[in-house]
């Protein structure tokens, strides 16, 4: 249960209400802040939008081939009525010709995102005759105007913008996917090469003061965990020398005066090697 915040309200010294809530305010911003810049963070705000944008892409995306089905097919039946089997099998030749584009862009995507070119000519051939195919399909009944009817000039644009803006979505799709994914790809690596922060250093005079309290009453010397380690590391590596430790080797591990440096090595020989173990 939270502190009632009346308890911390002083009135004389200017703490009221509002500045309490100021100061939670700040708190939460200092740790907003701290997870805003993560790298593990970045990347998931990253993904989230990726998701998002691909999603929105692929639905207006299946809006735009759902119109230009509709002209390929009104193209490919013509007169024929709804008895003859073209009239129904019209309507599949532009989900054939959307499926085979659909397919090209997750190869474009999966490609790029490994950070490999697309450099060959028959894919980018392809897009563009599957794009031809569907704009004269679109834009020919628009044109022939049949005995009757009558030319409109807004029903043509429609028929040629949408077949662009469908080509226009398939080659931004890849590029969106090969960048957004490029992002994550950085975040991550910043996260896992992202240092962690180290220990604060133990002051030595404070971290002395146990041992210098055992040289005054000569008991057996009680090294502080940072000192320690760092003896029997040196303790280690003089062995594996094939040689004796000595004051010269614990001042250089360790910041200790001359004669605490010759208590320890006297400890050291007197527990072959194990006085701190």
């Amino acid at each position: 249960m939270q502190a009632d915040d009346s308890d911390e309200i002083d009135i004389e010294a200017g703490v009221t209400k509002r500045v309490l809530g100021l100061r939670r305010k700040k708190a939460e911003s200092a740790q907003l802040r701290g997870l805003v810049d993560d790298p593990d963070m970045v990347a998931v705000r990253i993904e989230s939008q990726r998701r998002l944008i691909t999603r929105g892409m692929w639905f207006f995306l299946a809006l735009g081939l759902g119109f230009t089905t509709a002209g390929v097919q009104d193209f490919l039946a013509g007169h024929r009525t709804v008895s003859d089997p073209l009239w129904w099998a019209a309507w599949l030749a532009e989900p054939m010709l959307a499926g085979i584009l659909i397919m090209l862009l997750v190869f474009e995507s999966e490609v790029l995102h490994r950070g490999v070119p697309v450099d060959s000519k028959w894919v980018d051939w392809l897009k563009r005759i599957l794009l031809t195919s569907t704009l004269f399909m679109n834009v020919y009944p628009t044109i022939a105007v049949r005995e009757g009817e009558r030319f409109e000039v807004g029903n043509l644009a429609i028929h040629v913008m949408v077949p662009v803006v469908v080509f226009g979505v398939a080659e931004v799709m890849p590029v969106i996917q090969q960048r957004m994914n490029q992002a994550i790809t950085d975040a991550y690596r910043a996260a896992n090469t992202s240092t962690a922060p180290q220990p604060a250093p133990v002051p030595v005079a404070a971290a002395a003061r146990p041992v210098q309290a055992a040289l005054a009453t000569g008991t057996r010397l009680k090294l502080p965990d940072p000192i320690r380690d760092a003896v029997k590391a040196k303790v280690d590596q003089v062995t594996a020398e094939g040689r004796a430790l000595t004051a010269d080797d614990v001042r250089q591990a360790v910041r200790v005066p001359a004669d605490l440096a010759d208590r320890i090595v006297a400890e050291v020989h007197a527990h072959n090697g194990h006085a701190f173990t």
